[in-house]
């Protein structure tokens, strides 16, 4: 029997945990990676002084291989990819990575069975020279994640600025305050990165700017000093109070019912914020209710940031930037901003340039938005899925369980819909993103605000249900979330899976109760 091969794009976190959960299952995987080390986000080259992770340690973790308990309660960029390193290493990922490799094109074979060949570029390490490799696998997975391709607005005169002397950086650029010191600094942006770059470039920079065209909430890690944050929004309690598509149970009367309840409740957490933060005496109290926000992957306080807008040390401007000139940029308020460098923390694009023209139409819609069944699979793209497009409260968990939801995809196990049913689920759940979700989308990927939701349905898909006592269930809806508590996941699924399957012919299995 012929072993199956399997691609998987990105050494992240997503492609780190499709990987190990293919090759334990069987499979032949490879990993391709454009970088020099494992990491995706958190790779060295990406990242930028001081940069740590939003969510507390031990919810940021795979289910079977926790953070060290040595790590603070918000372990650096540095202590991340250390983590993801040991656990390629330890689940024998690291062999199977190709680094410094590209994948430019994925087309389908022609042939009754549907594989795929992928073009790889890559530098000969003898010569120095770039190669180009064509090679065929049964499956493809994607895991560059949304947080791949960086955005930077296209603005007119930047060729002039540049000519001049000015430097334009994007945050995945920023790796050294260095670049800043006594320099006139523009931040674009007012997302968790613009902040911290803006809060390390005004202690050194000449002068710092920021343009922003709206304002967010952002939530200290401790509210009102005290409490942490994974105690007041990482728990099934803390997502219940906001509205899923699909309400049930004690939700649905909170919802209805309890609307008014629901209304004081997000009141009562802004006038905190406000509080805390002190928002109005530097003039940044957010445009939206603090509801409309954190359903986007709501950003953590940058230590230092409101202080620094209060008291001038960082300049805020809220409007945006015309266009660009010889000696800084050009605001649309009609003001000139003097700079030597400007640094966009404008966020990212959602794409796959590798993909043929006619599966990146089908995938994608006219508005770059990804049509996708559970945000993994389009059910007329076969031997295709896709890992890390959840954005959600805890990455390593989600993509976890997206990667076994996908394996037990391509081994037939699951009684899912028709296709056309798939694709009428998937319009009705963007209609519904676009109709409650004015911030945060990605093009459709963003599970963040209902992640024990999503987590849910792919157990439910699988089969799996949690067979825990009331008392337990009770217990873990209002303490914090802990990937530990789905690791038996892993174990039934391995018991009920073959080491290896070569066809689609098997039947669903039965439900499996599991006791989380």
């Amino acid at each position: 029997m012929q072993t199956k091969k399997v691609c998987v794009i990105g050494a992240g976190v997503s492609g780190l945990v499709t990987a190990r959960n293919f090759i334990e299952t069987g499979y032949e995987v490879t990993v391709f990676e454009t970088q020099a080390g494992i990491g995706g986000v958190w790779e060295k080259s990406r990242v930028y002084p001081g940069l740590t992770i939003q969510s507390p340690r031990d919810t940021y973790a795979f289910p079977d291989y926790p953070m060290p308990a040595s790590y603070p309660e918000w372990p650096t960029a540095e202590q991340t990819r250390n983590y993801l390193i040991s656990y390629a290493e330890h689940f024998g990922v690291t062999p199977r990575i190709r680094f410094q490799t590209e994948v430019t094109q994925v087309t389908r074979k022609t042939s009754e069975i549907p594989k795929w060949l992928v073009n790889i570029r890559f530098r000969d390490q003898v010569s120095g020279e770039l190669q180009q490799e064509q090679l065929e696998f049964d499956f493809v997975v994607v895991c560059t994640g949304i947080f791949h391709i960086p955005y930077q607005p296209s603005l007119p005169g930047k060729e002039e600025f540049i000519a001049a002397g000015g430097q334009v950086l994007h945050t995945t650029e920023f790796n050294n305050t260095s670049i800043v010191e006594g320099k006139r600094v523009v931040v674009v942006g007012l997302g968790k990165s613009a902040t911290d770059i803006a809060t390390l470039s005004a202690d050194v920079s000449a002068k710092c700017t920021m343009v922003f065209r709206q304002i967010p909430w952002k939530i200290p890690k401790f509210f009102l000093g005290k409490v942490n944050i994974k105690y007041v929004l990482l728990t099934r309690f803390a997502e219940s109070w906001l509205p899923y598509r699909k309400l049930e149970g004690m939700e649905w009367l909170l919802h209805s019912i309890g609307k008014p309840l629901v209304w004081a409740f997000w009141r009562i957490n802004e006038i905190l914020l406000r509080y805390q933060l002190k928002l109005d005496a530097c003039g940044m109290i957010p445009d939206q209710p603090l509801t409309k926000w954190v359903v986007s992957s709501i950003a953590l306080e940058t230590p230092n940031f409101y202080q620094y807008v209060a008291s001038g040390k960082i300049q805020a401007k809220k409007t945006e930037i015309k266009r660009f000139v010889a000696d800084g940029v050009e605001l649309a308020t009609g003001e000139h901003i003097p700079a030597d460098i400007v640094v966009f923390g404008t966020g990212f694009r959602q794409d796959v340039p590798f993909l043929a023209a006619e599966d990146r139409q089908t995938l994608i819609d006219k508005q770059g938005n990804f049509q996708l069944y559970r945000n993994i699979i389009h059910p007329h793209i076969p031997n295709l899925g896709f890992v890390g497009y959840n954005s959600s409260k805890f990455c390593p968990l989600t993509s976890d369980i997206n990667s076994q939801w996908l394996l037990e995809y391509f081994q037939g196990n699951l009684n899912l819909p028709t296709p056309q049913k798939m694709l009428e689920e998937i319009a009705l759940e963007w209609q519904w993103k676009k109709q409650e979700w004015e911030y945060g989308l990605h093009h459709g990927t963003s599970i963040f605000p209902f992640s024990f939701h999503y987590i849910d349905e792919l157990m439910s898909d699988m089969g799996i249900v949690d067979t825990s006592p009331i008392w337990q269930k009770i217990l873990k809806n209002i303490s914090p979330m802990s990937p530990a508590n789905y690791q038996r996941i892993r174990q039934t699924l391995k018991l009920r899976r073959p080491s290896y399957v070569d066809s689609f012919t098997i039947k669903p299995r039965e439900t499996v109760g599991v006791s989380q």
